[in-house]
């Protein structure tokens, strides 16, 4: 939908940033997220894989995935102060912020889980411990290849919210 939108090295934000075609359909996208997200959460709430405080993080993430898609980018580059951009508007600073917080919380909640779900089967403690490091590390990967301006960088991003989003069908395969 995007005209020259280059999925390898721009971010997944870029298709929902001010002046783009794409915003119809990706802001609705976001709130769809952070609705799921906010749904799943509940249905966790209570379950041996998700004990206090993993559906309070889980829900929070939620709501900061829905502020992430609320709070558009100015424009395409997704300008950020993190990056060392001078031009940034406050939806941009708020973008930067929402998105910041959902990421470290999708970072967190795999390992929570493993830590505090001690009556949960050991695959899925294994498996949440796995997916929060590979979280982590493609986290890491991706923020230095976006400071680095990577013609790859949206695939690290893409990497990582596949990483970071796995946790939600683990989660719910083993709560039923």
């Amino acid at each position: 939908m995007e005209r020259d939108y280059d999925p390898h090295s721009e971010p997944i934000s870029a298709l929902a940033a001010h002046g783009t075609r794409s915003a119809g359909v990706m802001v609705p996208g976001f709130l769809g997220l952070a609705a799921g997200t906010v749904a799943l959460a509940q249905s966790l709430q209570g379950t041996t894989v998700a004990p206090e405080p993993v559906p309070g993080l889980l829900a929070l993430s939620g709501l900061t995935v829905g502020g992430a898609g609320l709070a558009r980018c100015s424009d395409r580059s997704c300008p950020t102060r993190m990056l060392g951009d001078e031009v940034v508007e406050l939806t941009d600073d708020l973008h930067a912020a929402c998105s910041a917080a959902t990421f470290a919380l999708w970072a967190a909640i795999p390992f929570v889980a493993a830590g505090r779900a001690s009556t949960a089967p050991t695959s899925f403690r294994r498996g949440s411990a796995a997916m929060g490091a590979a979280t982590v590390a493609a986290i890491v990967v991706s923020g230095r290849m976006a400071q680095r301006d990577s013609r790859w960088s949206g695939t690290g991003q893409r990497v990582f919210l596949a990483t970071a989003l796995a946790w939600y069908p683990l989660a719910a395969a083993f709560s039923s």
